[in-house]
């Protein structure tokens, strides 16, 4: 067994190792040792890690100063993680998860850790929609330069994907070209609307539920158009639960609450969730993940031209 391999997930491993293979060995080798600094720098106790984290590592620890928390710890080398400080940092909504502390060096986030209801009983998290658009703050990419313009990275993410596909002897990856066609071409939709600060990770796994509504992880930070909010926990809901359009018109209605324009909201996710099946081609998936991904895609226009 590695001496790592009872800190971080396999998963964040297999990552790590593939995307970044140059730093990745030495980080991996070295993350022992910025435990026990983490442990000690925040007199902590360990108590365990999160099995299933994918770009970074999550740490469980009792702390006599704040009581539970919560250490996400993302390589230096890894690019979102000074744009999820600044999000913690930035981002408006009251349901964002505390952020106590931070340690850039190492690069560790001290977060309240956040007690789920052992009976279930916790709000629907497609109401939070309606309160999160009541906090929106308007923002400009230069207010922020941290934080991610959505346009940008769509552009980049598609046009890997479309160069992928294009140069790869593999009939089976054509199936993303229509779906990314459709999202370079839709993203025009939304060239004049105003930006704002948006959470852009916002699918059910990253809502923690609790009695008093949801508190949301794990954000990414986009400066985007406000449509783009709701776009992944709609692209998550639907991404391996077989909705009927009419299911899925009636969760776009809950997560929408009447806000904004409900097609343009629409376009939105199709365009996102083109996004994600794209990353799959750069966050160290799977041949049989990468496949899955242009079916996705397709099936989210396919709502979209039904709705």
């Amino acid at each position: 067994m590695e001496k790592h391999a009872f800190l971080i997930s396999e998963g964040t491993v297999s990552y790590l190792k593939q995307q970044f293979p140059k730093h990745a060995d030495v980080w991996l080798d070295a993350f022992p040792d910025a435990h026990k600094r983490l442990m000690d720098k925040w007199q902590l106790t360990f108590t365990g890690h999160e099995r299933n984290s994918r770009f970074g590592t999550i740490l469980y620890a009792e702390s006599a100063e704040y009581g539970k928390v919560a250490v996400k710890i993302v390589p230096w080398f890894c690019p979102r993680l000074k744009s999820e400080i600044e999000c913690y940092r930035a981002l408006p909504y009251r349901e964002m998860c505390r952020l106590f502390d931070v340690d850039e060096s190492l690069g560790a986030m001290l977060l309240k850790y956040v007690d789920e209801p052992s009976d279930g009983c916790v709000q629907d998290k497609a109401l939070v929609f309606s309160s999160l658009f009541a906090q929106k703050k308007r923002a400009e990419a230069s207010d922020y330069p941290l934080l991610y313009p959505y346009e940008a990275v769509l552009k980049s993410v598609l046009d890997n994907a479309q160069h992928v596909v294009n140069t790869q002897n593999d009939e089976k990856l054509l199936s993303f070209l229509p779906s990314i066609q459709k999202a370079q071409s839709a993203i025009s939709l939304f060239e004049n609307d105003e930006k704002y600060i948006i959470h852009g990770d916002a699918h059910e796994y990253n809502m923690l539920g609790s009695e008093n509504g949801c508190v949301l992880i794990d954000p990414l930070g986009y400066i985007a158009p406000f449509a783009f909010e709701y776009a992944r926990y709609l692209g998550t809901a639907m991404k391996e639960t077989c909705l009927s359009p009419d299911e899925f018109f009636r969760l776009s209605e809950k997560v929408f609450s009447c806000h904004g324009d409900f097609k343009k909201n629409l376009v939105a996710f199709a365009i996102d969730v083109t996004l994600r099946a794209c990353n799959t081609f750069i966050e160290g998936n799977t041949y049989e993940e990468i496949l899955f991904g242009a079916s996705w895609a397709k099936r989210a226009w396919d709502y979209l031209e039904k709705l």
